[in-house]
């Protein structure tokens, strides 16, 4: 049998939809970091001139600490704070600003404040070793090295920063502007429009992050006693319980559909373990069809 892909079609907002100026707020994260790359222009113009190339038709860039552990390191765990901040927010707009709903805040202030401070203290750990890792590099770029590629410690430092702004969430029509009274509604108008724009992009990215591994995990349980298994990993379970997290994070606006969801998930996966699925036949198909019934009660048309 083969698992059915459901494609999910929100209804845009109405002008009733709720305001969710009283339930969330705007949350901004900013990191910045020594990237620890340069271009090489001397290495460029070589390459270029020796393979007969246009100018800018190839561009050399110098990793200036081959083999960085440190650095490395905060590279993977900035994408593990920005993986964290898209989870636990809904998008809004294309500036940064994403939605935070008030519930979920201090949990969320608490959990981005530990991963803050684990930032940095990565951040003081690269730069204690900066000074040996330059060094180290000289020998493995060879006539690439350059030592004017090399900021001081406390240049670096500076370009290392984390930070998260909040913000209110604007009321729909709150423009408070000394204009006419004609520029004013127009105003309102366009921010109505994109208030209800946003609350259904949001919504929408809320149900699609609980759609996706819950058709995973129909899929990977889709066979019977004595049929070929699917092979699925120990993260099956552990990708559908995050979906939980999801829904009680991110029900902006008190959806009881969407509490509903997270109550029958809930209830579905008690007792669900990897190896339970792959043991027990008869955990696996009710687990499945459990989960299949609530794929299909997820909204298609509208909230």
């Amino acid at each position: 049998m083969n698992a059915t892909v459901t494609q999910l079609h929100v209804a845009p907002q109405t002008n009733h939809a709720p305001s969710i100026a009283s339930s969330a707020l705007l949350a901004e994260l900013s990191i910045g970091i020594w990237e620890g790359r340069k271009k090489d222009k001397k290495a460029t113009n070589d390459v270029t001139s020796r393979n007969n190339a246009k100018k800018n038709a190839a561009r050399v860039t110098k990793d200036l600490l081959v083999d960085c552990e440190e650095l490395k390191a905060i590279k993977t765990y900035r994408e593990t704070i920005r993986s964290f901040h898209r989870n636990a927010t809904l998008p809004w707009s294309n500036m940064g600003h994403r939605l935070l709903t008030n519930n979920y805040f201090l949990d969320y202030k608490r959990h981005m404040d530990e991963m803050m401070e684990n930032f940095r203290q990565l951040v003081e750990e690269f730069l204690d070793a900066y000074s040996w890792e330059v060094a180290d590099t000289q020998a493995k770029l060879g006539t690439l090295y350059n030592p004017d590629d090399y900021p001081s410690v406390e240049t670096v430092r500076s370009k290392f920063k984390i930070r998260v702004n909040y913000m209110p969430v604007p009321e729909r029509g709150d423009f408070r502007l000394d204009i006419n009274t004609e520029a004013k509604a127009v105003l309102e108008e366009s921010y109505s429009k994109f208030y209800d724009e946003q609350l259904t992009s949001a919504m929408s990215d809320v149900w699609q992050r609980v759609l996706e591994p819950l058709q995973h995990m129909s899929k990977m349980l889709d066979y019977g006693e004595g049929e070929r298994a699917t092979g699925f990993h120990g993260t099956l379970v552990d990708h559908v319980v995050t979906v939980v997290d999801v829904l009680k994070a991110c029900n902006v606006n008190n959806d009881p559909k969407m509490e509903q969801v997270r109550i029958d998930l809930t209830n579905a996966l008690k007792g669900v373990t990897t190896d339970g699925l792959r043991r027990d036949p008869y955990l696996r198909s009710n687990t499945k069809r459990n989960v299949d019934e609530i794929i299909k009660n997820l909204p298609s048309l509208g909230f």
